[in-house]
């Protein structure tokens, strides 16, 4: 099923590779880093939030959330007292095929990724409010 998955991108013509040179030049900061563009690293994942059942949230840190849709609904998902996402293949999560999320309290327990992406710094906002300061008693 996997090789059926990637045959398309074999399909295209690829690009030419850049010289050396200027392949150099090209590398963004975050590759110095180790940090990867759009992925996130498995094991960094802080907290989650249950969109609906078939979408959640994952909070690497304050301002770096992904969305993940899964290919099925889990009624169960909002109850589960907890969740694990399982990368397949590496510690890098940076497609829907690179992660599974597991929930042991239902029935189905795997459910595999449909889409990954990052949310805006808008749409963290909204879905993770800043919390209001308490104004003393007067």
């Amino acid at each position: 099923m996997t090789a059926a998955l990637a045959a398309p991108a074999f399909a295209q013509s690829p690009d030419p590779a850049p010289a050396p040179a200027e392949a150099a030049k090209a590398k963004p900061a975050a590759a110095k880093s180790g940090k990867r563009d759009g992925c996130f690293f498995a094991d960094n994942i802080r907290g989650y939030q249950v969109v609906d059942d078939k979408t959640l949230n994952v909070e690497i840190s304050r301002k770096e959330v992904y969305e993940l849709k899964l290919f099925y609904s889990s009624f169960e998902l909002d109850t589960a007292l907890r969740i694990g996402i399982k990368s397949r293949g590496g510690s890098w999560i940076c497609s829907p095929l690179d992660a599974e999320v597991i929930v042991p309290e239902t029935i189905r327990h795997s459910y595999p990724v449909q889409s990954i992406r990052r949310l805006t710094p808008e749409e963290v906002e909204k879905a993770y409010p800043p919390l209001k300061k308490k104004q003393p008693k007067s």
